[in-house]
Formats: structure tokens, C-alpha cells, sequence
């Protein structure tokens, strides 16, 4: 016989199997801190099976894979996506430049500063192209390599009006030969001969503009006397060039932070949802699609792969892409990307920024620096869907470590609470996103009632 009024409690599922409840704690807090221990974990586990994932390899393949089998347990449905890229055409100019060098440098000996100009000229645009702008051209002249990307999806509950994107990308970085760390050697072996090579540029311009005014331009001619002495110093630099042939390693980075730990980060706000739903409390009309992509540490190739073939998946999208969150207190979402020349949701930033502050986190909104690259949220933006990237990292290579792009790129370099507080900004985004809140100055960012919904059951848990 059964007594109703003594039945035993049904306990929520848990996040993870084989838990025991531990005392009632804020739940926010316990959410984000679970789900960032889970991320560290299974990025370290990945590092450990894999190693570095350069983009195009093997390795990196094998990684996508691995993540899709993770998302497959909490996703309504997941796919698996080979593509070909040009991986080597990104870094490709470095070598170039070593070969331009000397041929312009020829024209320029001959009096033919016009075939200079054209050849210097055409080069800078690949460069800026291939290098700054991240809008690649002449790239299927260089040998291809096949990429990965992956995605799963959770359904709403009603039909479909929004869709959030969460993205990182799982290929790591190729080690460079000379680190800017080491400033004296990177003067030498990097700086100078770039130096030298807009020198070379500017004695170009010089004999251009000397012998049109001489009615020379179009003429075998000796070069006048300032370019004869100039030209001399730099065909005399021509071997402090070399070294760029070899700038770049065929080793690669860890990367944990930069970037396994953000594509980790999406398996477990995946987790998080398919938990909510089976709590009774699914999304009403936001669609979540959890992403990683391959080919970002080349010039963005995966994720620019991934939108030009998933446009149909999206719904009135808005996408939240993580990148480099080592830091805490350096919680940064991105307004301007690509060397801070590609525009990005400066309404998403912002108010991401504003749901950060109001759950008492240090974050602000700013461009990426000059030289500091490119996120996948601009391939993003590009393809018409309102996006940012949420980093926290330091750009000066002083004040903190910069382990990314290095061998010191593991597990132990990033800051758990970092990982726990980006998590938990998502988290809220999506509750807003689903609600049609998120733009409404009405709607209160934090919930006041933390104790909202069903209990956390968790095995191992640190009181934070």
C-alpha cells in the first residue's frame, strides 16, 4: 500500500551520472561552475588524445569527431562536415615576400620604377587581402587540405522565430619560429626585413615620380643618384630576408585556450539546455545551434565554410562566439574585427557587456587591435547574422601571460572563473533571447529569484 502523502520526492536528472545531492547552494553559480569544470576537463582530455590540431590535419579532423559524439548525447541532431581550404595561402605572403623582394629591387636597377610600382603594388594588395581584411584572392593556386567543422542543434519547444549561435573553433595554432617574447630576435629576424621592405616601396615611389617628371619613365635608364644609393642598402639587405621563409613552424600549438576550450564550452551549454528541457522547462521559439569550426587560426576559412552552406538553419539569428577566454577580469566583447576592420554587432556587445556588469562581472566592449587577427563572428556578421566575440585576454604581451600561439597553451593557463562567468552570460542571453527581452531596458538582466527552477544534482562540487 502507498500513502501519497509520503511518497519519496522524484529528483531532477542530473548534468552529470552518478551524483549525490549536495546542500542547497546559489544555483546560478553552481550551474556556470559545473559546466566550466566539464569544459576544462574534456579539453584537457582532447589535448591529451590529439595534441596540437593544426588546421586541415588529421588530428583536427579527429577532434571534430570527438566533439560531435559529445554533442550527439544532448542535441536533437548533429552533423559532421568535411570541406576543402587553402590553409597555407594565409601565411603564404611571408614567403612571397622574399621572391617580390628581389625582382622589384631589379626593376628598380634597370630604371623601370613603373614594373616596380605595378609588382609592389599588386603585392600589398594580396597582402592586405589575404592577411588584414581576411578576403582571400588567387587562394586556389595553392595546394589544398581538408578541414572539419561540426554543429548540433536543440530544438524549441514551439515554432522557431530566433536562433543563438555558439561557436569556438578546435584548430590550434602553427608555432612561430621567432616569438615576439623575445623582442631582439624578433626586431632581426621579423621586423627588419619588413622594414626593408617598405623601404623599398618608398624608393619606388621616389624613381616613379623622378623620372616621369624626366620623361624617363618608359626607358632603360641608370636610376638617379639618391636611388642608386639606396638601392645598394637594400640589395645588400636582400639576406636579412630569409629568415621569413621559415617563420612559420610545421609544429603547432596545444591551443587550449586559443580556441578547444570555447568549442568545449558549446558542448556543455548543450548539456545545460538538453538538461532544462528534460526539467520540464525547454526553449519556447529559440532554436540553439551549438558550433565548432575549423580553419580560424587560417584566415577563418571553416566558419566562412559553415555559413555559406547552413543559411537555411537560421531564424532572426544572433551569434555569441567565444575565443581566448583566459582571463576573468578581462572579459572583452568584440564591436570591430579583423584588425579591427570588419564591423560586428555593436548592440549585441554592448549589451552583453550590460548583462555581464549587472551579474557583478568586470566586462567592456572594444575593437580588435591591428595585427591581433580575426574571430569567427566576422564571418558571421558578414553572412547578415548579428554577432560578437566574447575574449579575455591581453593584447600588450607584457602585463599578463601571452600563452596563446606558444607551447604554454594548456589546460592550467586559463582561469576556470573565466570559463565560469562567460558560461553564465550565455546562459542568461539565451533566457532573454527566448523571452524577446533582451533588447527591453525593462527586462532586468539578473533574475532576482536565483532559486528559479529545479535543483542542480552534482557529484564533486567546490563551494565557490
Amino acid at each position: 500500500m502507498k500513502f501519497t502523502l509520503f511518497r519519496k520526492k522524484v529528483s531532477p536528472p542530473s548534468l552529470v551520472t552518478e551524483e549525490v545531492a549536495p546542500k542547497k547552494q546559489k544555483i546560478d553559480t553552481l550551474k556556470a561552475g559545473k559546466l566550466a569544470s566539464l569544459a576544462l576537463s574534456l579539453t584537457d582530455k582532447l589535448i591529451t588524445t590529439y595534441g596540437p590540431r593544426i588546421a586541415g590535419t588529421e588530428a583536427s579532423r579527429k577532434t571534430a569527431l570527438d566533439l560531435e559524439t559529445e554533442l550527439k548525447e544532448f542535441c536533437d541532431t548533429t552533423e559532421y562536415t568535411e570541406f576543402s581550404m587553402h590553409s597555407e595561402a594565409y601565411t603564404l605572403w611571408l614567403k612571397l615576400m622574399v621572391i617580390v623582394y628581389p625582382v622589384v629591387l631589379l626593376f628598380s636597377w634597370f630604371g623601370l620604377p613603373i614594373l616596380a610600382l605595378m609588382l609592389y603594388g599588386g603585392f600589398c594588395i594580396y597582402v592586405a587581402r589575404e592577411f588584414f581584411f581576411f578576403k582571400p584572392v588567387c587562394e586556389k593556386y595553392t595546394p589544398s587540405t581538408l578541414g572539419a567543422n561540426v554543429h548540433g542543434v536543440i530544438e524549441p519547444k514551439e515554432e522557431v522565430r530566433h536562433t543563438i549561435i555558439f561557436s569556438g573553433h578546435h584548430d590550434s595554432a602553427r608555432l612561430y619560429q621567432y616569438n615576439k617574447l623575445d623582442r631582439e630576435e624578433y626586431a632581426k629576424k621579423v621586423l627588419l626585413p619588413i622594414i626593408l621592405f617598405i623601404l623599398l616601396g618608398f624608393s619606388s615611389v621616389v624613381q616613379f615620380l623622378v623620372e616621369l617628371l624626366s620623361g624617363r619613365l618608359f626607358s632603360f635608364n641608370f636610376p638617379p643618384l639618391a636611388n642608386i644609393i639606396l638601392n645598394v642598402l637594400l640589395t645588400l639587405g636582400i639576406p636579412l630576408l630569409l629568415p621569413l621563409l621559415h617563420f612559420v613552424s610545421d609544429k603547432g600549438s596545444p591551443g587550449a585556450g586559443d580556441n578547444l576550450v570555447s568549442s568545449c564550452m558549446s558542448v556543455q551549454l548543450s548539456r545545460f539546455f538538453d538538461w532544462k528541457r528534460k526539467c520540464g522547462k525547454p526553449l519556447e521559439h529559440t532554436r540553439l545551434i551549438f558550433c565548432s569550426f575549423d580553419g580560424e587560426e587560417v584566415g577563418l576559412r571553416g566558419s566562412r565554410a559553415w555559413f555559406q552552406k547552413n543559411v537555411s538553419l537560421l531564424e532572426d539569428p544572433i551569434m555569441l562566439n567565444f575565443d581566448s577566454p583566459y582571463y576573468a577580469d578581462e572579459l572583452t566583447f568584440l564591436e570591430r574585427d579583423v584588425n579591427g576592420f570588419q564591423p560586428l554587432s555593436s548592440n549585441l556587445a554592448r549589451r552583453c557587456v550590460k548583462i555581464a556588469r549587472d551579474m557583478g562581472y568586470k566586462a567592456t566592449s572594444e575593437a580588435l587591435p591591428l595585427f591581433a587577427g580575426g574571430t569567427d563572428a566576422a564571418e558571421a556578421y558578414r553572412s547578415g547574422v548579428e554577432a560578437s566575440t566574447l575574449t579575455g585576454i591581453v593584447w600588450d604581451d607584457r602585463s599578463r601571460p601571452a600563452v596563446y600561439h606558444t607551447p604554454d597553451d594548456l589546460v592550467s593557463s586559463i582561469e576556470p572563473k573565466a570559463i565560469e562567468q562567460a558560461l553564465s552570460i550565455a546562459i542568461r542571453l539565451v533566457e532573454l533571447f527566448d523571452a524577446e527581452a533582451l533588447y527591453d531596458e525593462s527586462e532586468p538582466i539578473v533574475k532576482q529569484d536565483q532559486d528559479e527552477g529545479p535543483d542542480l544534482v552534482f557529484s564533486k562540487l567546490s563551494i565557490r
